[in-house]
C-alpha cells in the first residue's frame, strides 16, 4: 500500500431516505493507495492483507 495515495472514500452518495447499499466490496487492485470508509463516512479501510473492504448494509 502507498499511503501517500488516499481517497476518503469509495463511494459518496445522499444521505436521504431510500438510498440504500447492500453487499459493498472495494478491492485496491495492485495495492496501491488506501480508502477511508466505503460509502459516505460508513464502512473501514480495506484490511492490509488482501486490500479488500466489505460492507453488508448502508445504511
Amino acid at each position: 500500500m502507498n499511503p501517500g495515495v488516499v481517497a476518503a472514500r469509495a463511494f459518496e452518495v445522499p444521505d436521504t431516505p431510500g438510498v440504500r447499499f447492500h453487499h459493498m466490496v472495494t478491492v485496491s487492485l495492485g495495492g496501491t493507495g488506501t480508502i477511508s470508509h466505503l460509502i459516505n463516512n460508513t464502512g473501514g479501510p480495506p484490511n492490509s492483507g488482501n486490500n479488500v473492504a466489505n460492507l453488508v448494509n448502508y445504511p
